[in-house]
């Protein structure tokens, strides 16, 4: 009888095979119980229905990256993945702070961005999301921006003023970053209207490995932070 890591693994080959959304469906359905298992550890914190979106794009995400060759299985994977879930909490607290037109736009965005993802078994482009949510792609770039770069810092609760948080990052871009930093940073948090990055288009245009990328972010981070206490 087949262990129910060979099922996944099963189940997850012909997805890779067909990337039809039937099969990305039943794979989802069949990791739900999951994806739920982390999503209520932090339940009470933020909706429910807000972390399962976010849940549903990091799961979507470890699909598409797993290899495995590695050696881990995909529930293990998935489960390091959801990890992630963390910073996403951070943001939607902030996000409930906001006026409720602001929420709104949040969550529209959200909820487009996870129906595309599962829909396409990956990132959904600008045009796309334009045409899911009938916004523009000023819009929605903007949008786009705005949540990515809060997800960076809010999550490691760097700053808790917008307009400190506006001028401590440019300061921080302007005056301590190399112009090979500039551009990391750009790609990594969406600054200036830069696109976002995932780690494996970040890896690919840097010429970096993943442990570098890593060391790079941890080093904004702590950065970002001298600069709140006053240490530049």
């Amino acid at each position: 009888m087949e262990t129910r890591q060979q099922q996944d693994l099963e189940l997850w080959r012909k997805w890779k095979k067909t990337h039809s959304t039937k099969d990305l469906e039943i794979l989802m359905d069949r990791l739900h119980p999951l994806l739920m298992r982390e999503v209520n550890k932090w339940k009470g914190s933020v909706p429910v229905e807000a972390l399962e979106t976010e849940a549903k794009l990091l799961v979507v995400a470890a699909l598409q990256d797993y290899n495995p060759s590695k050696g881990a299985a995909i529930g293990t994977h998935i489960t390091s993945r959801l990890r992630k879930l963390s910073r996403s909490v951070y943001t939607q607290q902030n996000v409930v702070r906001l006026p409720e037109n602001k929420q709104l736009m949040y969550n529209t965005y959200n909820i487009a961005h996870v129906n595309l993802t599962e829909k396409l078994g990956r990132e959904p482009t600008i045009l796309e999301l334009r045409d899911e949510t009938g916004w523009s792609k000023k819009h929605i770039a903007g949008l786009q921006t705005d949540y990515n770069r809060k997800q960076y810092t809010e999550s490691d609760g760097i700053f808790g003023d917008t307009h400190k948080e506006d001028d401590n990052i440019t300061y921080f871009y302007h005056s301590t970053l190399a112009p090979q930093d500039q551009k990391l940073f750009e790609s990594i948090t969406g600054f200036g209207g830069a696109k976002t990055l995932k780690n494996t288009e970040l890896k690919r245009k840097f010429k970096m490995t993943q442990g570098q990328i890593s060391h790079r972010k941890n080093k904004f981070v702590k950065d970002l932070k001298r600069i709140q206490r006053g240490e530049f």
